[in-house]
């Protein structure tokens, strides 16, 4: 499932002698209860129910595919091997009409925006087409039962319980056991009817009863299988789904964490120098985060390269600016209100640097200072200067109004050349050097208040028509260093509008709202809200199948969907990427106490089978039921101790286990996280379903029942049914057999496909070569067809029904798997990322800040450690 999620720890042998507590955190997180649960409390419950409907849709599409195959396939064998086609002239339009009432009843299921509001219609539609096939095969043998005396087995009786609760858009697991549930006794109803009942019931009433209780145990184990399968594909689909929603988020918040770290890096250092450093501390944290990723925690983050990324700028306008009578504020405002005053100030001085495409490096108290043209270069750098300066006099006199205080600016600006970069190791510090720096700090310091005080060489770059300019004051003209170059005033007269325009957005002083830092932190609060584009994200989730929607109901395909289905087998659905399958397979399989309990219950049923099929006493049949009843038992208590501890224990994961519970749950926990032990307990299992059945095949005397069976034609009497196994009986089996060949998960798909086919194979031997006359001589499906194709029949449709089940859930859970595979990269990127953002504010900021700023990111990027 999920790759975040805890794996059991492997524990050394010898403490699994010792009591330990109880661990159930993995299992209950794969529990359907939990799943809905989480569902809810997440809100994504009606989001899963439309996901609910695609991927029924999906299967639905699969299951047309498969009627369409299995209806011509039984067209083919009928034209091919009943000896006289006229009379099967009903059966083949009662199968095309069929067929076409069948297709036009679900294809409404196809419109999914209409399903969706109206959900009533897709459990109508699957109850009329269930019954519609289930008629037609029922008024099929009772005509000819009527017309012919033919006492034909029913075709579809297995097919239609698969169909419902493998392939029909029911939503709830309950509507699709109610309707196979009375499906089955329609089935078992005809079966008493049309069978030799009445005939035999007088003459052999205990071998009727049993033959009856056969028929009824197969149903039985049947829907059995089909709810196994309906509670275990919800399981699987709700786990996908939140491991997909866990995906969504992860990727929202990665971008969150990477639009923040630009924005930091870009309000304080420019991008061709930033770049560098950011590139360097990932590399550096990616090169370390497997043996040393601890070295960059915030309190002891230090960097481990020497930064100095220098570079020269041969054109740019530098800014210098001061508040006016700064002093006299610290004086006399408290420091909450100096605080917003200044807050106020640099704020609007951001957001008009901004506008004007000038890099601000850095202030200092009261002193402002920054360069245009430094980002990229600009031939409109001394412009972009001066209208900075020009709109930086007309915010202060607009503070100064609002706040009524004393305060003004002193500007200085000059063109030429600087160098820039980053020095410093324990603390990054970006600033600027050169005697072009050092001539606009001199410009400002001997400017006056409320005037933009320029050199000449930056006001060559000007348009001088534009402005209002005077002389430099006479302190300029007395300064060693500016003595020998013309300065000029450029007054602070503006537009208002323009200015007004410029401010849009600033934060005011006013609503900047000063709280002490743990006041801060503890009002942050997690939560997740659904978004349009996580419904979005929802709506794109790969669901497998064909695409049969209508072009007003068909979506858009998403091309990294496609591309991980270009990933997966087409016939076995495994991975071309080696790694990636094995990685895929030795996951730990938290449904196995599952599929045991369903094995368990199909072997009862096989014994059960057995015996009633052996009516004379064999010693060698007990020993072989007993052992593989004790086998499958052990399984199912060892599969089912841990949950037994922890429901005793009150759901308490704390309390301690003797020593010899320990080892039950250590070896249940190796036969979840072992692959070889997985396997070897699959093949055991099957080994034992057919040790079980061979015993039917050991016990019958064909001779014998050859005999009789000819005997009983030539003199008209009742034969000895219990002679030799019942072929309709054995065929139910195996039946069931390949059913649960399939259900296990964690197996690989190329063995069940490998395993079930040699059943099959085996069983095609059996009826055509080992036991031909037992098969032949039994009731066929359709007049004039011999029995033994219609057992194979059987047994060929119900392996393509389960193979095409089961390659449909097997993509299903591979397309998730690689999913989580794509998440865990997001996560490490998510990692770095955030990594990286710290050790940069840990190099910028003081420590008590940085914490402060980057807990919001931190939160985020922890909570989708917790989503499930």
């Amino acid at each position: 499932m999920n790759i975040n999620r805890r794996q059991s720890v492997r524990t050394p042998y010898k403490s699994r002698l010792r009591p330990c507590h109880l661990n159930y955190s993995d299992e209950r997180l794969w529990e359907l209860s939990y799943l809905i649960a989480k569902c809810k409390e997440l809100n994504l419950e009606a989001e899963y129910k439309k996901y609910q409907i695609r991927l029924m849709i999906s299967n639905l599409s699969v299951f047309y595919v498969l009627y369409t195959l299995v209806s011509l396939v039984f067209i083919a064998v009928e034209l091919l091997f009943v000896e006289r086609l006229e009379g099967i002239i009903v059966d083949l339009c009662v199968k095309i009409i069929t067929y076409a009432i069948v297709v036009s009843l679900l294809s409404i299921n196809f419109c999914e925006n209409f399903v969706i509001r109206h959900r009533w219609v897709m459990i109508l539609t699957s109850g009329l087409a269930a019954y519609v096939v289930v008629i037609a095969d029922l008024a099929e043998n009772l005509y000819h039962y009527h017309r012919s005396g033919w006492p034909l087995n029913a075709t579809y009786d297995v097919f239609v319980l698969c169909m419902i609760y493998m392939f029909m858009p029911i939503p709830s697991i309950r509507g699709a056991a109610l309707l196979a549930t009375s499906v089955s006794i329609v089935y078992v109803a005809y079966y008493i009817y049309s069978l030799p009942f009445t005939t035999m019931f007088h003459e052999e009433k205990s071998n009727t009863y049993d033959v009856l209780s056969v028929d009824i145990l197969h149903n039985v184990g049947f829907n059995m299988m089909g709810i196994f399968f309906r509670v275990m594909n919800e399981t699987m689909v709700r786990a996908s789904f939140l491991d997909r929603h866990q995906f969504i988020m992860e990727e929202k918040w990665l971008r969150h964490a990477l639009q923040q770290e630009s924005m930091l890096l870009d309000s304080v250092l420019p991008p061709q120098i930033a770049k560098p450093i950011q590139d360097s501390i990932k590399n550096k944290i990616k090169q370390n985060e497997a043996t040393e990723f601890d070295r960059y925690h915030m309190k002891n983050s230090r960097m481990t390269e020497h930064f100095m990324a220098i570079q020269i700028h041969p054109d740019v306008s530098i800014l210098y600016a001061d508040v006016v009578n700064y002093t006299h504020l610290t004086t006399t405002l408290t420091v909450e209100n100096l605080v917003k005053v200044l807050h106020d100030l640099y704020g609007r001085f951001d957001m008009a640097a901004s506008t004007f495409n000038v890099q601000r490096i850095k202030f200092l108290g009261d002193c402002y200072y920054c360069v245009a043209g430094l980002t990229t270069p600009d031939p409109d750098h001394a412009k972009c200067a001066v209208s900075l300066g020009i709109s930086m006099i007309a915010n202060i006199q607009e503070v100064r109004t609002e706040r009524e205080l004393d305060i003004d600016m002193r500007i200085g600006v000059h063109s030429g050349s600087l160098i820039a970069g980053v020095i410093g190791e324990a603390k990054l510090q970006f600033d600027i050097w050169g005697s072009d720096v050092e001539i606009a700090n001199r410009l400002e310091s001997t400017g006056r208040p409320g005037y933009v005080h320029v050199s000449g060489r930056t006001l060559s770059n000007l348009n001088v028509s534009n402005y209002v300019i005077m002389s430099g004051p006479e302190k300029a003209r007395n300064d060693p260093m500016l003595q020998s170059m013309s300065t000029y005033l450029i007054t602070g007269q503006v537009n208002r509008t323009s200015v007004a325009s410029t401010m849009e957005g600033v934060l005011s002083g006013s609503s900047l709202d000063i709280k002490p830092v743990e006041s801060v932190r503890s009002r942050r609060a997690s939560g997740v809200s659904m978004t349009e584009e996580l419904r979005e994200e929802f709506r794109n989730m790969p669901v497998g199948g064909f695409d049969f929607h209508s072009p007003c109901c068909r979506q858009a395909t998403n091309e990294s969907h496609k591309k991980t289905e270009r990933e997966i087998g087409m016939f076995c659905a495994a991975f071309k990427d080696k790694n990636l399958e094995w990685n895929f397979m030795h996951q730990p399989d938290f449904i196995f106490k599952s599929s045991m309990l369903l094995a368990w219950a199909i072997g009862c049923c096989l014994i059960y089978i057995q015996i009633v099929n052996n009516t004379f006493q064999c010693n060698v049949c007990l020993v072989v039921d007993l052992l593989t009843f004790f086998f499958l038992t052990s399984l199912l208590c060892i599969s089912w101790y841990k949950k037994f501890c922890w429901w005793k224990s009150g759901r308490f994961e704390f309390q301690m286990h003797n020593k010899y519970s320990c080892m039950v749950f250590h070896l249940f926990e190796k036969i979840q996280h072992s692959v070889t032990l997985r396997i070897s307990t699959y093949l055991m299992i099957v080994i034992c379903y057919y040790s079980v059945i061979s015993l039917i095949m050991i016990d019958c005397d064909r001779d014998i029942f050859e005999l009789s069976y000819i005997e009983s034609k030539l003199f008209h009497y009742e034969m000895d049914q219990g002679i030799c196994f019942h072929p309709w009986s054995f065929t139910n089996m195996i039946s069931l057999i390949l059913g649960i060949s399939y259900t296990f998960a964690r197996i690989p798909f190329s063995l069940k496909i490998f395993i079930s086919c040699c059943e099959t194979v085996a069983f095609v031997l059996i009826v055509f070569f080992q036991f031909a006359f037992n098969f032949q001589h039994s009731a066929t499906t359709t007049p004039y067809m011999r029995a033994e194709i219609a057992h194979c029949l059987r047994v060929c449709m119900m392996l393509a029904t389960m193979y095409a089940k089961e390659r449909q859930s097997e993509f299903n859970t591979k397309m998730n798997f690689k999913l989580n595979v794509d998440l865990q990269s997001k996560q490490k990127a998510a990692d770095v990322t955030n990594q990286s953002i710290i050790i940069l504010l840990n190099n910028i900021l003081p420590s008590h800040v940085h914490l402060l700023r980057s807990r919001p990111l931190s939160q985020l990027l922890s909570q989708t450690r917790t989503v499930l």
